[in-house]
């Protein structure tokens, strides 16, 4: 009867419309409540007897003492613990305790809900049990947060990811990107560099737009909000809705998927403080393998002597080989830094009413010289049941984040690898990078020379700069939620947040270099924006019969208040660190400017039915209307409906009595999303006036005349973009759900696109922005997960992983983009064109090496020009492709040669425990990815795109073509490169396949609620593209999938960490 009251009571919880109450706190009442019923009976002052017929021999009894807890020491209140096969036993206490007597060589068996059952043996001697049970996150992940509500995971008829918090924090992310990493199939997350504040770039189910964003929506504590707002050590709980079925609640705002994130609350009857800290020491663990100062200089001899030339730094010749001091200046440039991140928390409650706040503060050095990152965060929730019918909540967070400095390894490791020089007087001076009297080493300074022009010491450089960025958010909500009827409820809930942004960059004057004007520069920029958001909504919820009905509809307001931007700069200040625009003492150098930011404004209203029947057969529809300022007054109104539906074979008879599923539901769903990008001035028409002149016949005399003309040519039917999905899944549990497998399949179907188009010349304008454009995304997604108890042991092994196909399939004339230095024909190298992915690869393809003069020959000789490449072109050059076929190669001939999306991306995790020992091991990877590597090229060639030398790979210089070495994979080395070897080609596309073991983890809990750890991060990639970089391509830039011109190195991190339960 006690654990038919308690299931009744977990159903009646869940039914009950209050969203601010997780199930796993649920659960944990439930205990209090059973409790309270058996202490009402006569049960509660004698051991619950044994079944008629079991008999117990009386000289074998014992008293059996313990206590049951959770894996975070805290006691469980109301767990059963029984007489395995009998009814003989009790439930534990206020304190998690229970005593009573029982047969010794019994087997206890210890449950409760939400957590692992557990079996002992009792021995004559067994003393005091410890007993630990470990949550159930199948069972607790049961309700899950969607738009506007939760409903149970088994209801669920979209594609909806959850996240293993518990998993997650362990890894001690630094923002939500690092928390999803490899953590969701569907979700692809990359690092867009090692820099000390671990930005990413979010993608789920690949790209839909061109010009707008593809991040995804962010919604903390059901208010939209940016993922920059939250602590990963403040979340409970996080879910990321993939399929349009699940998104359209969020309408216009949810073409690029929803990361709904519910931070922590308070017990209620419980008070308890949390303290976690973790220090790290880490260190650059991938440097780029480059010639030091003998090999170099070999290799610039070897190019001078191809192209006919001389060496003007006199230092390089052979004779002062062995000689020459050698400047690693990666490793310089980067160091054996600190990272401490700490969080100290308090929640409790009463009965009516829970709370908790938090402080967090992490600190990271940065593995390069002279940069940091600082964050410090702070969240106060409170719940409070002021009336039996009125429930009042708020949150208040605040985040600021500062940061210095940067860097890239490429550049680090293209840098000559030596400033040693002859004197006047024709003497070798080896330059250091810095002297005893604290000066710094200067290279030699050529205008036109071998020695790049303007080179200067990189360490002395780095700590000159003074670059500083801050970021300050605050974000206040507040919300009601008021029980109208029985199972009718409305809440309330509005938010204001604020940003504040301000950065400064300072140079010292600086006369190490003949191309520096010597000046001392300061820039400077700060501004302000704040968004207020409110969301209103009724829910119903009815049960009879078997049928299931949870209604809901609502509005929402969103109204970006107000916002500025101001920035300036001058030179020439008149004394050193003097940082005021205003007393620059060159006018001409200072530039001032400022603007209002165009206030938007929107308006939703939305409804959404889930329906259930015998928890079998399942519907879910919604439909939003969205208005937005940000388009002409005829087309701000935009309509999202979506509808999806399931069915739970498990629970029909034909599939039970197999006996092989216990989980079997197929879904199918359906769903409109949109999104527009801008604040709504390209919606509108702009003026702009001018003076015309009037000349007379002799072309001396005119008359001057004011005029208008509009800037540009509008759209007036500009509207929303819009995203059609369609979504297939199948969710499958075996051996009473310990092992579980979700298989999902998508089309994502995005047009009118908001793009500028070309117009024709006659109208007077070049462009118009409009909706003109078409982009598909389709694919597989997987997900596998197996959790055991074995004795002692609980092991929980996940695998996930998702396939995409990107196709552009209209956007009218190609839009091209180029993020490469000018100098190495790098132009256009990425492009968006119909029928290929989204911002694919765009060059020349390479046929192979020239290997003797008859080769080149042969082709000028049939090309009407007379060259097929360059009249210079000799053997050790690359042999390109004429795709046209007209005998010479030209900028007709570039195709498109490959694109960054990944065939295959996936996420792998084991956590084990044995008894208070734990470990975990992490690691994600992509298969079938290329990478258009301006890495590779650079490193590849001992030019600089001004024609002066730079360092390169060890394997370059020692396998370069040579009439000796007929190399088929390195052309030849030369400073003039009239063959343009380094120009954008399939050459320089490079298999960037990888996996990158990101954590393993072992930890220790003791009995008293603290726990210590120690992990290693990074701890090896495995990529052949290791050799030009990192393989983890990250960019916010949507047409440069895949393209890598370096970036702050990645870093191996040892940390040691606890955690501390009061």
């Amino acid at each position: 009867m006690i654990f038919h009251s308690s299931f009744l009571m977990e159903r009646r919880a869940f039914v009950k419309p209050n969203y601010l109450v997780f199930m796993k706190n649920v659960r944990k009442y439930l205990g209090l409540v059973s409790m309270s019923l058996v202490c009402a009976s006569p049960l509660a002052a004698m051991v619950i007897q044994p079944f008629v017929g079991v008999t117990i021999v009386q000289q074998n009894v014992i008293t059996v003492k313990g206590q049951v807890m959770d894996e975070k020491g805290e006691a469980i209140i109301g767990a059963n613990v029984i007489v395995e096969g009998t009814a003989q036993g009790m439930i534990t206490d206020m304190n998690g305790n229970f005593s009573f007597q029982c047969p010794v060589g019994a087997i206890l068996k210890v449950s409760y809900i939400g957590y692992l059952s557990q079996t002992i043996k009792v021995s004559g001697n067994a003393g005091t049990l410890k007993v630990i049970l470990k949550e159930d996150a199948e069972t607790l992940d049961e309700v899950v947060v969607v738009g506007y509500g939760m409903v149970k995971k088994s209801d669920l008829t979209g594609s909806v990811a959850s996240v293993n918090v518990d998993e997650m924090a362990k890894r001690n992310p630094v923002n939500i990107g690092q928390a999803l990493q490899g953590a969701a199939a569907g979700v692809q997350v990359m690092r867009n560099g090692g820099d000390p504040s671990g930005e990413t770039t979010i993608r789920i189910r690949g790209i839909g737009t061109v010009q707008g964003s593809a991040d995804p929506l962010y919604v903390i504590d059901g208010i939209i909000s940016s993922a920059s707002m939250v602590n990963p050590a403040d979340i409970a709980s996080i879910e990321v809705l993939k399929d349009a079925s699940a998104t359209a609640i969020y309408g216009s705002r949810a073409a690029n998927g929803v990361v709904m994130i519910t931070t922590k609350q308070g017990d209620k009857n419980k008070s308890r403080i949390n303290f976690t800290a973790n220090l790290s020491v880490q260190s650059v663990n991938n440097t780029i393998d480059v010639a030091d100062a003998d090999l170099f200089t070999w290799g610039v001899r070897q190019s001078k002597a191809a192209d006919g030339k001389s060496l003007t730094n006199l230092a390089w010749g052979e004779q002062y080989a062995g000689q020459l001091q050698t400047i690693d200046w990666q490793k310089e440039m980067t160091r054996t830094a600190l990272s401490r991140n700490y969080r100290l928390s308090a929640s409790g409650g009463s009965s009516t009413s829970n709370y908790m706040a938090s402080i967090g503060y992490t600190k990271n050095d940065g593995t390069i010289i002279n940069s940091w990152y600082e964050r410090i965060t702070a969240r106060a929730n409170a719940v409070s049941k002021i009336r039996d019918f009125l429930t009042v909540n708020t949150n208040l967070a605040y985040v600021r984040t500062g940061s210095h400095g940067g860097g890239n390894m490429r550049p680090y490791a293209l840098t000559v690898p030596t400033m040693d020089h002859l004197d006047e007087n024709g003497n070798l001076m080896n330059v250091p990078i810095k002297y005893p009297d604290g000066s710094y080493g200067v290279p030699l300074q050529e205008m036109n020379g071998d020695v790049p022009r303007g080179s200067d010491n990189l360490v002395a450089r780095a700590y000159d700069n003074d670059s500083k960025n801050f970021t300050d958010r605050v974000q206040i909500d507040f919300g009601l939620t008021v029980d109208i009827l029985k199972g009718l409820t409305f809440k309330t809930t509005n938010s204001y947040n604020v940003t504040n942004k301000s950065s400064w960059d300072y140079s010292p004057r600086n006369e190490r270099t003949i191309t520096s004007d010597g000046l001392d520069t300061f820039s400077m920029e700060m501004s302000r924006s704040s968004d207020w958001n409110s969301e209103n909504y009724f829910n119903y919820i009815f049960d009879t019969k078997g049928h299931h009905i949870n209604a809901m509809v609502g509005q929402s307001f969103n109204q970006s208040v107000d916002g500025f931007e101001l920035k300036g700069s001058a030179k020439d200040f008149p004394a050193d660190n003097y940082r005021d625009i205003a007393s620059t003492l060159n006018s001409t150098t200072k530039n001032v400017e400022g603007a209002l930011k165009v206030k938007t404004t929107s308006l939703s209203y939305f409804g959404r039915l889930i329906y259930s029947y015998k928890d079998k057969y399942l519907f879910t529809g919604t439909i939003r209307r969205d208005g937005s300022s940000a388009f002409g007054r005829t087309n701000r109104w935009g309509t999202f409906p979506s509808a999806s539906v399931a069915w739970r074979l498990n629970e029909e008879s034909f599939i039970k009595n197999l006996n092989i599923f216990s989980n079997l539901k197929f879904r199918i769903g359906w769903g409109k999303t949109g999104s527009s990008y801008g604040d709504g001035s390209k919606s509108i028409a702009q003026i702009s006036t001018s003076k015309m002149y009037y000349y007379w016949w002799n072309g001396v005399n005119y008359t001057e005349q004011m005029g208008a003309a509009k800037d540009k040519e509008i759209d007036t039917n500009l509207h929303w973009e819009t995203n059609e999905q369609t979504n297939l899944g199948i969710d499958m549990g075996f051996m009473d759900n310990a092992l579980n497998v979700t298989l999902d399949y998508f089309i994502r179907n995005s047009y009118d696109l908001l793009l500028d188009r070309n117009m024709r010349p006659s109208t007077g304008f070049t462009s118009i922005y409009t909706n003109a454009g078409k982009i598909q995304n389709k694919g597989f997604e997987f997900a596998v997960n197996y959790r055991k108890t074995f004795g002692d042991w609980f092991v929980n092994v996940g695998v996930n992983g998702s396939a995409l196909r990107n196709e552009v399939k209209e956007v009218g004339d190609p839009i091209f983009a180029t993020e490469a230095s000018k100098g190495y024909e790098w132009d256009n190298h990425s492009i968006i064109k119909n029928g290929y992915a989204i911002g694919s690869f765009y060059g020349y393809r390479v046929k192979g090496i020239f290997q003797n003069q008859a080769e080149i020959d042969a082709l000028n000789n049939a090309s009407s020009t007379g060259k097929y490449q360059s009249g210079s072109t000799q053997p050790g050059d690359y042999y390109y492709w004429d795709k046209d076929g007209n005998g010479y190669i030209n900028a007709d001939d570039k195709d498109i040669i490959g694109n960054g999306f990944p065939k295959l991306t996936y996420g792998i995790s084991i956590n084990a425990n044995y008894r208070k020992w734990d470990f975990m091991l992490y690691g994600y990877g992509a298969y079938g990815q290329d990478i258009l590597s301006y890495s590779a090229m650079s490193l590849s060639s001992i030019h600089n795109s001004t024609g002066e030398f730079q360092n390169c790979l060890q394997e370059y210089i020692s396998n370069a073509w040579t009439p000796e070495n007929h190399s088929t994979k390195y052309a030849r080395m030369t400073v003039s490169d009239n063959n343009k070897n380094t120009r954008v080609s399939d050459a320089w596309i490079k298999k960037g396949d990888f996996f990158r073991l990101q954590n393993i983890q072992v930890g220790y809990t003791f009995d008293w609620g603290m726990r210590i750890y120690g992990s290693i991060e990074n701890l090896f990639t495995i990529s052949s593209y290791n050799k030009y970089g990192d393989p983890e391509i990250g960019t916010g830039r949507l047409n440069l999938v895949g393209y890598d011109s370096g970036r702050y190195p990645y870093q191996r991190t040892y940390s040691v960490g606890l955690s501390l339960q009061f």
